[in-house]
């Protein structure tokens, strides 16, 4: 083979990779929204694409406060991961930052980390390290009522961002199981009962 024809067959290759990655793409984001469209009932909710390109969006309101079901691409060093996230209005008054362990690259800069977040919680434990600003407040909010064992049912997201105006939930998302519409609903449900619980404690 000549060089242009070596050229042209390596030209032929990538082309058929990028549109084989273009339909895989279509197709799963298709059938994310096939998923989500069966929350719209239970839920009263409305789901939304912008377009073929884009990962469907699921709003709705629950019991007064506003829920959305997103995805996100965050750069993690050189990779792009996907990530699902549940957004529930709240009203608390710090915020709780959790984290899974092991889910994350060490901290580079502690310092920054912490004057954003706050200190390491003791009393939060597996499977998540618990950091506040307000840490008082906190491990008293995590040890009332139902709180831990709601956050212990959210063990499924690698992270929890709790107030202070909203519950934000995220993971990174790994397949179509994640997209499953009772796995889903339970999970709503689960961070509607925690909003109420920590809103409850006083302060």
């Amino acid at each position: 083979m000549t060089l242009p024809q070596i050229t042209i067959y390596f030209l032929g290759i990538i082309i058929v990779i990028v549109i084989a990655m273009m339909v895989h793409s279509y197709l799963d984001k298709k059938k994310i929204k096939q998923k989500l469209l069966h929350l719209v009932d239970p839920l009263k909710g409305k789901v939304v694409q912008d377009s073929a390109l884009h990962y469907p969006h699921f709003h709705c309101r629950l019991n007064g406060r506003a829920f959305d079901l997103f995805f996100d691409v965050v750069k993690v060093g050189r990779h792009h991961i996907l990530y699902s996230v549940y957004s529930l209005g709240a009203a608390l008054p710090h915020p709780l930052l959790l984290i899974k362990k092991d889910e994350f690259r060490p901290i580079a800069d502690k310092d920054h980390f912490s004057k954003s977040n706050g200190s390491l919680l003791d009393k939060i434990n597996a499977p998540f390290q618990g950091y506040s600003r307000e840490p008082v407040w906190a491990e008293k909010v995590y040890t009332t009522g139902e709180v831990k064992n709601l956050i212990s049912s959210l063990d499924e997201f690698s992270s929890l961002q709790l107030g202070p105006d909203a519950l934000i939930a995220g993971k990174p998302y790994e397949g179509l199981a994640d997209a499953d519409s009772e796995k889903t609903l339970q999970a709503i449900l689960s961070l509607e009962k925690l909003a109420q619980e920590m809103e409850a404690c006083p302060t």
